[in-house]
């Protein structure tokens, strides 16, 4: 098999699903935007389902490592989970509400992999803001458990924005709100302060891309 070339494919269908949705997204039409053959792609990878379950794959190991860095640079909890958000937004970006339908819908095996994996990714959210407690950023005086459990609903809501809001606001408008609420109401006066600056210097910073 050849390496590089599965990377290309991973690469363009991974671009491809997410823009379009899955289900709209044909093998035909993935070779096609490579420029090889059916014969080539079908050699790489017997299936779009076993396609699919590798580009997802790919892209949870390339975000876990990314992860991994935001953590060990962390200045604190609030720094952490700001780093997240932007490595979100970036995916939200291209991420059309489709691609998030078509999962559920048509490929529940591999949405239920990932679905399995939410009560681990809530509990990792709980630990985090405990530890943000003893740093002084995350308030004291809230149930750490139920604010994961509507942290992690309101990213379902995402799933469904265009029936919701009628296709008035982006993805990443929706997300930033909800980003937003969630870590002013869980800061403390000093977290807040640090979301502020954080948010401020990448206001700046897009200022002066701009110019």
């Amino acid at each position: 098999m050849n390496t590089e070339l599965q990377e290309r494919i991973i690469k363009h269908a991974t671009r491809m699903f997410l823009s379009n949705g899955i289900k709209s997204v044909t093998m035909d039409m993935i070779a096609s935007q490579l420029g090889i053959s059916k014969r080539t792609l079908y050699e790489n990878f017997k299936e779009k389902n076993e396609l699919l379950l590798v580009c997802l794959e790919k892209a949870e190991e390339e975000r876990n490592v990314r992860l991994k860095m935001y953590y060990n640079q962390r200045k604190n909890v609030i720094d952490l989970l700001l780093h997240v958000h932007e490595d979100i937004l970036y995916f939200m970006r291209d991420a059309s509400p489709a691609y998030f339908i078509d999962m559920e819908r048509y490929y529940p095996k591999v949405y239920d992999r990932y679905a399995k994996e939410k009560e681990t990714h809530k509990q990792a959210i709980v630990d985090l803001l405990r530890e943000g407690i003893g740093e002084g950023v995350i308030r004291d005086d809230i149930n750490m458990e139920v604010v994961a459990t509507l942290l992690s609903l309101q990213f379902e809501l995402l799933k469904n924005s265009d029936r919701i809001f009628n296709s008035r606001y982006t993805f990443t408008e929706i997300f930033e709100t909800i980003f937003k609420s969630f870590i002013r109401g869980i800061a403390t006066p000093e977290g807040v302060k640090y979301t502020d600056q954080f948010f401020e210097e990448k206001q700046k910073e897009e200022n002066s891309r701009n110019l």
